[in-house]
């Protein structure tokens, strides 16, 4: 009686072959899919037969199928010809090379990474692990061999045509298991989080001494393309990087440098950076475009400062986002009449005593001085331009400029009732200011930003005017009345409390309340408000006094904090 057996072969989706054997000579086949039919093969000696049996299990086993585990980042299917292949468990010693192509339509952006994450577990009978490589055709990667486990970044090269294997140098008594497969936005370096593998890239190297560096080839930065890197560690101890010939260093108690794309030096592509800082745990350089004019330049207020004129993307102004506090934009204007045409009638509308809630013309306020800074929330923007539109108040072309910015950017949005207020605000500075004032200017209008976004700030600031003596209160407000703050606007009055208090060091806070500021005040009919001088020396003890105790408190307060001070609002110097 002939003996049977039932052989399935895996062509497309839901269609196969099923090919009955008896013995000897004959195959009776049937073919799956809406066009089932039988046929019937004899064969004429047993080698034919043999040879039909090897072919049916050869082209089953290489047959290509997509793989089993996670693929991202592309819509494209990866697939292999092999069954341990496609499951991601590559045994080195029963083979030496694995294979793997994407579909017919692989497409990934330029400027990517391909990530593998993956683990390797060694057999207890080698003596150690062998290289094992990642072949991408013109180019190959040796994957490091962590026994617990890593995700492995490599840039993609435009030669890459979508097929890849992953080959041992010989068979070797070990196994990789593939977690997952993913494109990336390329990048170099490393980044160790304790919720999942560390991620490692080619080109970075951590040095005896402790400290890390990227050294990547020109090769592997697109034309047009310049380095942003971003750097995150402990904070306990200050942190030094190098890079593009400059020194960039922490204060204590900053845990990140951010360089962004092109501020440093225009044109350049250099990739080559040293950080040098306790409890490192990523160091990240990404080939970038800088972001199209007016989308703001990720950046930490010295950059601000430092950023050279001629490597703005417009010549009247630059547009910013602090990098710690990303709802805040700083305007850096290139001088005080371009300042004006955006934010003039904004800071009349605001602050201005008289005018404020009211838009007013030009004829009006073009004799009239803003100010040489600015600092703006979300809720005051949002109003603002509302009035505008609904009063259909013709506003210069400047003004709507920033409108478009505060809406791309989410500071004011738009509703079925007009324009709503967003998150966070603006601050700006001008180029025309002295450098000393530019540092002293950000520093103010800075911590005007932080106390728009978080309320523990605005209830401590509130806290400290509340308890200041009652003749250094009154002192202040006489000055905020001769500035033509309106001091009947409580949250006015405390914020600019604040930000004077902290515009210069604690230590310079008792000369400039107990001597320079009242001066300004003692030629003006407002001398009624300043207390007993101190005529041997020309100054005003109590106000240095009270204003001493209140910078030492508010700068202890934002160093808790954000690891600022009184004085300075950024986290970096740059030399």
């Amino acid at each position: 009686m002939a003996r049977k057996f039932d052989l399935k072969i895996n062509r497309k989706p839901h269609e196969y072959e099923r090919i009955f054997f008896t013995y000897p000579f004959v195959a009776y086949a049937q073919t799956g899919g809406t066009d089932s039919r039988w046929f019937v093969v004899k064969f004429k000696n047993i080698c034919q037969w043999l040879m039909l049996v090897f072919c049916i299990f050869f082209f089953s086993c290489g047959a290509e199928n997509t793989v089993l585990f996670p693929v991202s980042g592309t819509s494209s299917a990866l697939l292999s010809g092999s069954q341990p292949a496609r499951e991601g468990l590559l045994d080195f010693s029963k083979q030496k090379k694995f294979g793997y192509r994407f579909d017919a339509g692989f497409y990934v952006p330029g400027n990517s990474s391909l990530e593998i994450e993956y683990e390797i577990n060694q057999k207890p009978d080698t003596g150690g692990l062998y290289p094992i490589v990642l072949n991408m055709g013109s180019v190959s990667w040796q994957l490091p061999a962590d026994l617990n486990g890593v995700r492995y970044a490599v840039p993609v090269q435009d030669t890459f045509n979508g097929h890849f294997n992953i080959v041992s140098e010989k068979k070797e008594a070990l196994v990789l298991r593939i977690i997952s497969v993913r494109f990336t936005d390329c990048w170099f370096g490393f980044n160790r989080n304790n919720d999942e593998y560390d991620l490692y890239t080619p080109f970075v190297k951590e040095n005896n001494d402790g400290s890390y560096n990227i050294s990547v080839p020109s090769a592997f930065i697109p034309n047009g393309y310049f380095a942003e890197i971003e750097a995150h560690f402990s904070g306990k101890r200050q942190a030094v990087m190098e890079f593009a010939g400059k020194k960039i260093e922490t204060y204590n108690g900053n845990n990140l440098i951010f360089v962004p794309a092109v501020l440093l030096a225009k044109n350049t592509q250099s990739a080559e950076v040293i950080l040098r800082a306790e409890g490192a745990y990523s160091l990240v350089l990404k080939p970038r475009v800088p972001p199209v004019f007016p989308r703001p330049v990720k950046a930490d207020p010295a950059f601000v400062i430092y950023c050279q004129k001629e490597n703005w993307r417009n010549k009247s102004y630059e547009v910013f986002r602090w990098d710690r506090f990303p709802s805040l934009l700083i305007f850096d204007f290139e001088d005080y009449a371009v300042q004006d045409k955006m934010l003039k009638r904004l800071a009349f509308f605001v602050e201005k005593a008289g005018f404020r809630g009211r838009l007013a013309p030009d004829s009006e306020i073009e004799e009239l001085h803003g100010w040489n800074a600015h600092d703006y929330r979300a809720q005051d923007l949002a109003t603002f331009f509302d009035s505008a539109r609904k009063a259909s108040f013709p506003l210069l072309g400047e003004e709507r400029e920033l409108e478009k910015i505060l809406l791309n950017e989410g500071i004011i949005g738009e509703s079925p009732a007009g324009i709503t207020a967003g998150d966070g605000g603006i601050i700006s500075i001008s180029r025309e200011s002295s450098d000393y004032l530019r540092y002293r200017f950000l520093t103010h209008e800075g911590f005007h930003g932080l106390f728009f976004i978080d309320a523990d700030f605005r209830d401590f600031s509130r806290k400290r005017l509340e308890q200041l003596p009652a003749v250094a209160k009154q002192f202040i407000k006489s000055y905020f009345d001769f500035q033509q703050y309106d001091t009947k606007d409580e949250y006015l009055f405390v914020n600019e409390f604040m930000a004077h208090v902290l515009q210069q060091t604690d230590s310079q806070a008792a000369d400039y309340f107990g001597s320079y500021l009242p001066l300004r005040l003692q030629s003006s009919w407002r001398a009624g408000a300043l207390p007993k001088k101190d005529e041997a020396s020309g100054t005003w003890p109590v106000l240095a006094r009270a204003f001493a105790v209140e910078a030492e408190a508010f700068s202890a307060y934002v160093n808790r904090r954000w690891g600022l001070a009184a004085g300075r609002v950024w986290g970096l110097q740059i030399e």
